[in-house]
């Protein structure tokens, strides 16, 4: 396990589906953060970002070995995955909606791909296959439950958090996790590419 990267990891899984994306989207949820139904979705999102996440490391790895998928065409994807989403926070402006009737809106709605987008799939998936071994395993599910309990604390505080700081903080870390994601997808091909 000393191997194994953590910082690194954590750094994407915390860019990927970290706090910044779980105070953008619960910031619109309902019109307290103490209503009840917000309070509950917060919940049922939280527990199916549980779930997909460890579905993605227990029975993934397994998939892509049982469907012949090479580790550098993982990191390729991963790579590809990662260029879309960071053009799309490039180069398409936030959108200004209102707020989300939390009573109208299925949990399965906000958390994915809101709060598991398919890169942060695909960065776990990497580490996990890269580092096998139970141990391991058990630390890298620890660490993305430690993010997800983190983003349930804050999406329950979601609009309180909003009002004390502003939006600029949010949009100045958006622009700037936008363009490591993109240096990031280029690392992620050039390696893919490298690794054939």
């Amino acid at each position: 396990m000393t191997d194994v990267p953590w910082g690194q990891l954590f750094g994407l899984l915390f860019m990927t589906m970290g706090p910044i994306r779980a105070i953008a989207i619960f910031s619109r949820v309902g019109e307290d953060d103490s209503q009840p139904e917000v309070k509950a979705l917060a919940n049922r999102s939280a527990l199916l970002v549980v779930g997909a996440f460890l579905v993605a490391i227990l029975m993934g790895t397994g998939a892509l070995g049982a469907w012949g998928v090479s580790f550098p065409v993982l990191i390729g994807a991963g790579g590809v995955a990662l260029f879309a989403l960071s053009l799309q926070v490039l180069l398409v402006p936030p959108a200004q909606g209102g707020q989300i009737d939390a009573t109208k809106v299925h949990a399965a709605a906000v958390a994915f791909p809101g709060l598991f987008p398919p890169i942060a799939v695909v960065v776990a998936l990497i580490f996990a296959v890269a580092f096998p071994g139970v141990e391991t395993h058990a630390a890298i599910i620890g660490m993305g439950l430690g993010i997800i309990a983190l983003n349930w604390f804050l999406m329950r505080r979601s609009k309180s958090i909003l009002r004390a700081i502003g939006p600029v903080p949010l949009q100045l870390f958006g622009a700037v996790f936008g363009v490591l994601q993109l240096a990031l997808a280029l690392q992620f091909i050039h390696d893919a590419v490298a690794m054939l």
